[in-house]
C-alpha cells in the first residue's frame, strides 16, 4: 500500500486552503488600511479559490481520476 504525505490527503489540502484564506484575509486588511483596491481584489480572489478547492476536488477531480 502506498503511503501518502500529509499534504496529499484531503485534510492536508484543506489545511493549505485554510492557510491561503488566512493570508488572503491579511492581504484584504492591508489593502483596506492602505487604500489599495488591488490588494483587496487579490485577497478576495484567493479566498474564492481556496473555498472552491473542496467542491472541485470532490465533484470534478475525483471523477476524472477514476
Amino acid at each position: 500500500m502506498e503511503q501518502k504525505g500529509f499534504f496529499q490527503t484531503k485534510a492536508g489540502g484543506l489545511t493549505i486552503a485554510f492557510i491561503v484564506i488566512m493570508v488572503a484575509f491579511a492581504m484584504i486588511m492591508a489593502g483596506l488600511y492602505t487604500g489599495t483596491s488591488v490588494l483587496c481584489t487579490i485577497g478576495f480572489v484567493l479566498i474564492v479559490v481556496a473555498m472552491l478547492y473542496s467542491p472541485v476536488e470532490v465533484y470534478i477531480l475525483s471523477k476524472l481520476k477514476k
